[in-house]
């Protein structure tokens, strides 16, 4: 029969088409989505439709593709896919994250639990049903909270609470956030600890439990109390952190507390006055097109190795990046810009010709209308550049 590697989950173009594009090079993919594909049928051999609030239907979907192909490989880019993918593999005997590992990475209680047995400096949390709990647990901790659903993804429902009296209304969104496509999340709401800092992302490569980090970027956070990405800049860790040994330290600490195997990752970083400390571990690549922007700043394809990971197929273990490159993404506004200025290598718009969704603090990612990518020769350049791209396209809050 002839190999295919199994890829769940789909997406927009705009965000997905450069990894399946570039795996398609390599590998004979076979899709599970929750709807026929469309943009996707150029580099795929085969798909089957799945539904996202059937824990079951992606095991059928790979049982009904091995009658028909050998499969080497499952992997996923989507968030909320993540345990359905590490136990599919696991039972296939493939390489993974592990679904033990994959659930925690899933569930932020469950990875809070993590860290703390295992020294991993992250922050105190509580996990709460109710208006009433919540108080108790931001009494027990102190002001300022965070207040974030335990399970969910984009930092949908995620703010920062200084009182009591904003407590209940960050509580009520919080439960009231969903995905749009019906996966399946945990239920309930955690506050934590607020940690003061700027935030990093770290995308790396795990292989045999080992984490390597290959790409560092810092990320531009849009009004707070919300934790809206606005944009991110890829560059090396020592321009972003004044302890980059620290960063590296913690990062693998947090791999080996959660027991992540096989799989390429995507760990949040806050860089507190005490230290960098944890906020979270995706067992999965960077989103909001993090890789694409790496590898304008000179980064390897960090979409084919993560299929190189899913399917164990040896490969030379990158440097990490050592360039500088960004990505700022466009909401709705009074005006229009159109960056057009040398160092813009992508300008890709959002609104598919319509009007863009009125733009929610909060849930800002819904109401892009586009973004555009920047090459720099250092940090500072960088977000210069990102902030007059930003300056022709100013979020309105509604």
């Amino acid at each position: 029969m002839d190999p295919v590697l199994v890829i769940v989950g789909g997406g927009r173009a705009e965000y997905k088409r450069y990894i399946l594009e570039r795996i398609a090079r390599s590998y004979a993919i076979a899709l599970l989505t929750p709807q026929q594909p469309t943009w996707e049928r150029p580099y795929i051999v085969d798909h089957v439709t799945i539904d996202p609030a059937d824990s079951q239907s992606v095991q059928a979907a790979i049982t009904t593709l091995s009658d028909q192909y050998r499969i080497t490989g499952v992997l996923t880019h989507q968030e909320p896919c993540i345990s359905l993918v590490a136990q599919a593999a696991e039972a296939l005997g493939l390489p993974g994250c592990g679904s033990d590992a994959a659930r925690r990475c899933r569930d932020k209680y469950a990875a809070r639990q993590a860290f703390e047995a295992a020294g991993v400096p992250s922050a105190r949390y509580h996990v709460v049903h109710d208006t009433a709990e919540a108080v108790h647990a931001a009494t027990e901790i102190g002001f300022p909270v965070v207040v974030k659903p335990r399970g969910l993804t984009a930092s949908f429902g995620v703010c920062v609470v200084h009182d009591r009296a904003e407590l209940t209304e960050a509580v009520d969104r919080a439960l009231a956030n969903t995905f749009a496509e019906g996966w399946q999340f945990e239920p309930g709401v955690l506050v934590e600890e607020y940690l003061p800092g700027t935030e990093i992302s770290v995308d790396s490569v795990v292989l045999n439990g080992e984490a390597r980090p290959i790409v560092y970027a810092g990320k531009v956070l849009g009004p707070p109390p919300f934790f809206d990405e606005f944009g991110h800049v890829v560059a090396p860790v020592s321009d972003l952190a004044d302890e980059p040994e620290r960063v590296l330290g913690v990062v693998r600490a947090a791999h080996h507390a959660l027991g992540i195997q096989n799989s390429m990752t995507h760990t949040e970083i806050r860089l507190t006055p005490d230290g960098p400390r944890v906020v979270e571990v995706n067992g999965r690549l960077g989103g909001d097109l993090i890789p694409l922007v790496a590898q304008y700043a000179g980064g390897p394809d960090l979409a084919t190795i993560s299929a190189h990971v899913a399917t164990g197929t040896g490969f030379d273990v990158p440097n990490e990046v050592t360039g500088v490159a960004g990505i700022r993404f466009f909401y709705p506004s009074d005006g229009e810009g159109s960056p057009d200025s040398e160092w813009v290598r992508q300008h890709v718009s959002l609104a598919d010709g319509g009007a863009a969704a009125p733009a929610v603090a909060g849930r800002f990612y819904y109401s892009r209308t586009g973004f555009a990518i920047v090459e720099a020769a250092s940090r500072a350049e960088c977000l210069m550049r990102m902030t007059e791209l930003a300056n022709e396209c100013s979020p309105v809050v509604s």
